[in-house]
């Protein structure tokens, strides 16, 4: 956490992986209306949230990052 946003990293170890896990955030920042920054990288996937509308972090962010490390945690993604 920086104070503006929050920001994390999962280490996937296969590049599918990542890939699986950028796609369930995808669809839950979907379904929240609320996008995070994504980076896709062998063997890592970086996630920064912040409310761009208010220049800090709400509790959409908050709510994402759970919702976002249940994906990681399901798919043995350990956060760096």
């Amino acid at each position: 956490m920086t104070g503006e946003a929050l920001t994390v990293t999962f280490r996937t170890r296969k590049f599918s992986a990542g890939l699986e896990l950028v796609n369930r955030i995808g669809a839950s920042a979907e379904e929240a209306n609320h996008h995070p920054d994504l980076t896709l990288t062998y063997p890592e996937v970086g996630v920064t949230l912040s409310s761009h509308d208010v220049g800090g972090i709400t509790s959409r962010d908050i709510d994402l990052a759970r919702t976002i490390g249940g994906h990681a945690a399901d798919l043995g993604a350990a956060a760096e």
